[in-house]
């Protein structure tokens, strides 16, 4: 027997989003044009430990969560998704235009985030 133990790999996240808000139902896009908006619900309050899926924590304020799923909209924008959109995960809004890509949130003027719709 080896006298040393074998080194322990940390745990990483089991699951990772690309996004911090999904819609109520698949193909909720269906049936959008471009001035049409639609409500996002937060991921995170239905996840048991949000942060260790790369989400943010349940309470963040806006700049937080704001922050946390601009990274994760960089991810998504570096692979080319068919149909994606783009989202505001603080006022919770979805719109299918992808052109609209970091333009100002019409609510709170924050840059639009690429999201997926499945």
């Amino acid at each position: 027997m080896w006298p040393f133990s074998k080194k322990q790999k940390a745990p990483g996240p089991a699951m990772m989003y690309s996004q911090v808000d999904i819609t109520e139902a698949f193909g909720d896009n269906q049936g959008l044009g471009s001035d049409d908006w639609i409500a996002t619900v937060p991921l995170n309050s239905s996840t048991p430990d949000p942060v260790s899926m790369g989400l943010p924590p349940v309470g963040a304020d806006a700049d937080e969560i704001h922050r946390v799923a601009a990274k994760l909209s960089e991810l998504r924008e570096s692979i080319a998704v068919p149909n994606d959109g783009v989202y505001c995960p603080v006022c919770h809004i979805a719109n299918t235009d992808i052109g609209r890509l970091r333009t100002p949130c019409p609510q709170c003027s924050r840059p639009l985030l690429k999201f997926g719709w499945d």
